[in-house]
């Protein structure tokens, strides 16, 4: 082959193949990129848990170390949308209301960083550590999934009655998921279902006096008034709920203000299609007319 024939060959592969190379150098150089921004970003989450791990520790150390009187609550940041405008309002609603349904006692609250996974056994076995760790009575944690009217689910663990981390109870309250379905009288009844995981007897007004439970009679027959949504579970409980305090307060201390209203609560659940969905509710509601009839005629 000629000398030029073969210098032209050569030009013709050096150039086809540095158009390949350099090709090759941007790839490397963009996958390179990639691969850098991914370190970093890795190494931006394990910081960020590595901070929240330690946060949680120092809370739950200084909760365990706190030696005054008093419950020793914690909340754990929601997950789902809206974080942290969730933690606020709940830890604005415990500060607020939690005093009236616990009659005084003191109390103290921590957060601590997200429990992901619901009910999942691992978030419950967390939830016990982290109740351990911090000598808490009670432990509260949820998730927020949409605007449903049971959108905002709060799970937690109480050592009502005496009872070890090991042994807390699990519970799970449905509240609304919307913003504006939060206001009104929504703060005070978060407060009050927290407040009867604290104290259980709350759930049995026949174990505090009639001064007492006439206040509280009059909070609960104000709950009933919210007007946005409610899931019915939710109100069902706190009719319950005043339905019992009022009558306790109607026969122990001669108070019969609230015994129409809870007829008339009680009779709804008397109607052919309530009685065949709810045959027990339809029992109790009953059992509490039968105990209003009864203190009124006493007095």
């Amino acid at each position: 082959m000629p000398v030029t024939d073969w210098l032209t060959a050569a030009e013709t592969w050096a150039g086809a193949h540095v158009r390949e190379t350099q090709f090759l150098a941007v790839l490397g150089l963009v996958l390179g990129g990639l691969f850098a921004a991914f370190l970093v970003l890795l190494m931006f989450r394990l910081f960020v848990r590595l901070v929240r791990r330690l946060s949680d520790v120092a809370a739950a150390r200084a909760l365990r170390r706190d030696k005054t009187p008093g419950y020793r609550i914690i909340l754990a940041c929601p997950a789902g949308g809206k974080r942290g405008a969730t933690l606020k309002w709940l830890q604005s609603a415990l500060a607020d209301h939690l005093s009236s349904f616990n009659f005084g006692a003191p109390f103290r609250i921590m957060r601590m960083s997200v429990l992901k996974g619901g009910l999942a056994p691992e978030t419950i076995a967390r939830a016990r550590r982290r109740m351990a760790a911090a000598d808490a009575d009670l432990f509260v944690w949820g998730e927020r999934n949409g605007r449903k009217e049971d959108g905002l689910a709060l799970h937690g663990l109480t050592r009502g009655g005496g009872l070890s981390p090991a042994d807390a109870r699990l519970f799970t309250l449905r509240l609304p998921g919307r913003d504006n379905a939060l206001d009104g009288e929504m703060p005070k009844i978060a407060a009050f279902l927290l407040a009867k995981k604290l104290q259980p007897g709350l759930g049995n007004p026949q174990s505090f006096r009639p001064e007492k439970i006439s206040l509280l009679a009059e909070v609960l027959s104000g709950m009933l008034d919210h007007g946005g949504p409610m899931p019915a579970a939710l109100r069902n409980e706190i009719e319950g709920d005043f339905c019992a305090s009022a009558v306790h307060v109607a026969e122990a201390a001669g108070d019969l203000a609230g015994l129409d209203r809870v007829i008339a609560l009680r009779r709804e659940h008397l109607t052919e299609g309530a009685v065949r969905a709810n045959p027990e509710r339809a029992i109790q509601a009953r059992m509490d007319i039968g105990r209003a009839l009864l203190a009124r005629a006493a007095k």
